[in-house]
């Protein structure tokens, strides 16, 4: 008999092989599109999953406070940590974020070239395949073929940003916010369009808010990690890798994880998701690699002038961010933490439901 136990837990575990393709053969413009957008994020094509990694973390979440609680300790995914990995050096001061908004097949359509002729019943309930964007923009010479139902109008540069913008949009919808079926939310589109568009916006705060939420659902019980598992992944090895003590990598750029692979090979891992589980369980706060070297930071984002915390604006959710839990991870003075329960703060958004931007704001 079927039962919700007996169903394995899953991560994206294995990144579509046309994405490489699409990227290994981009072209300049393109590059300065994607790169534009998702800065050092593609670095994430290298990055071998592990879904023991993260089947072994679940257990370890505190939803009511949004962090990772081990035996003596705390610790959570930071904004100035992720924008260290996209490439930003974590200043994220001055940086605008990137809010969901509603994407409709018209609108998702239009954005990305594609005659409104064009049918495919999928739009309608808010999502593309990824072949249905890949079989249109992945070949260079596509601008030539007469049937691809685009709407480009004979204007190659045209035609080339939204080659960029497609691949954008694919990379976010299988790696950044994948879903069970594989599919891509069409609402992804209008954030891309957005990063290509916007000189200083930033993803860090929905990529942070989507790995919250998909912790909070997994440890509820679900079986699907609906956020960036190989970020999670990476961030948790990361600091459980001791380092010489005055060892800095220096600002690592869009190389950063890309560089990964070299900071943590003399490491050994523990192998399997019972392993992993055990490892944890005994984790004590001497045993943490509380700051990365290679991260330089002199402002940290850390509450707003009335709470102590803050609202992270995500693609499904809204997530409350209390980084004075884990101030010792920035290497600040760890203060006693206010002892609130923040899982009321949280807010799930859908299709049709009114965007709260008064509360976020």
């Amino acid at each position: 008999m079927s039962t919700v136990e007996n169903v394995p837990f899953r991560v994206v575990d294995e990144i579509p092989m046309g994405l490489h393709m699409w990227w290994n053969d981009p072209g300049e413009v393109i590059k300065l599109y994607v790169t534009k957008a998702l800065g050092g994020l593609t670095g994430l094509l290298k990055i071998k999953p592990r879904v023991d990694i993260i089947e072994a973390l679940i257990p370890f979440w505190d939803p009511t406070h949004n962090v990772f609680h081990f035996s003596n300790f705390e610790l959570t995914l930071l904004l100035e940590e992720m924008a260290g990995y996209v490439g930003l050096d974590g200043n994220l001061r001055h940086q605008y974020p990137v809010a969901p908004r509603p994407v409709t097949p018209h609108m998702f359509l239009d954005l990305l070239n594609i005659s409104q002729q064009v049918k495919d019943g999928n739009l309608a309930k808010g999502f593309c395949t990824f072949h249905f964007l890949y079989n249109r923009y992945r070949d260079p010479r596509g601008f030539e073929a007469p049937d691809n139902g685009l709407s480009h109008q004979g204007n190659k540069n045209k035609w080339e940003a939204r080659r960029g913008l497609a691949f954008v949009v694919a990379f976010l919808g299988s790696l950044i916010c994948p879903r069970s079926d594989r599919h891509i939310e069409l609402g992804l589109a209008g954030m891309a369009d957005f990063m290509v568009k916007k000189a200083n916006g930033t993803l860090i705060p929905m990529i942070l808010a989507e790995i919250y939420r998909a912790l909070t659902v997994c440890r509820a019980g679900i079986k699907f990690f609906e956020g960036c598992n190989l970020l999670l992944q990476m961030w948790l090895v990361e600091h459980l890798c001791h380092r010489p003590r005055y060892m800095n990598y220096g600002l690592t750029g869009l190389d950063c994880i890309e560089e990964y692979g070299n900071r943590i090979n003399s490491h050994e891992l523990p192998e399997g998701t019972e392993a992993w589980f055990a490892y944890l369980g005994f984790l004590t706060a001497n045993q943490i690699e509380w700051t990365f070297s290679w991260l330089t930071v002199n402002e940290v984002i850390y509450m707003s002038a009335g709470v102590c915390f803050l609202l992270l604006m995500g693609l499904r959710s809204i997530q409350p961010y209390a980084p004075h839990r884990v101030l010792r991870q920035l290497g600040r003075y760890q203060t006693v933490p206010y002892d609130e329960d923040l899982s009321p703060q949280v807010i799930e958004l859908c299709l049709k439901a009114a965007f709260p931007e008064e509360k976020v704001c």
